[in-house]
């Protein structure tokens, strides 16, 4: 199948690998809900679907921040304060998304959905959580 990196989601890379495996596995299991959901706006499925995409990615998202923030706890990160203070605020966005999205009913907040996604994968987890790998990693 072609087709633009648009129309494919976020393409995995090793960019997106910070060095802490089972974080790691989760960034990737993000990425492909992130990318299911993509192609359910995409194809314009059942609203119920998406909801429960929607529903599967936050779920995921709390698990995994809770998780991050327990490795942070654990080896005394300097910064935890305002790594979680991130997490909060793209769990609000996401969460205002969704309740929007579901009360609305509309596909045209895709955009929104997404951005917040990809902000989230791509920033994120290319700046902040490589940051903290690196300093759990140095002893720091």
């Amino acid at each position: 199948m072609t087709g633009t990196a648009a129309d494919l989601g976020i393409i995995w890379s090793d960019d997106f690998l910070i060095g802490i495996e089972e974080l790691d596995y989760e960034h990737r299991c993000l990425i492909d809900d992130v990318n299911e959901l993509h192609r359910e706006l995409l194809e314009h499925v059942d609203t119920t679907r998406i909801k429960d995409t929607l529903s599967r990615i936050l779920t995921r998202m709390q698990a995994h921040f809770a998780l991050e923030e327990h490795v942070m706890v654990a080896h005394k990160y300097p910064y935890y304060s305002q790594h979680k203070v991130e997490h909060e605020s793209l769990l609000d966005d996401y969460t205002d998304l969704i309740t929007r999205f579901e009360g609305e009913m509309k596909l045209g907040d895709q955009e929104n959905i997404e951005s917040v996604l990809r902000h989230w994968i791509v920033d994120h987890i290319r700046t902040s959580d490589k940051k903290m790998s690196l300093m759990i990693e140095s002893g720091r």
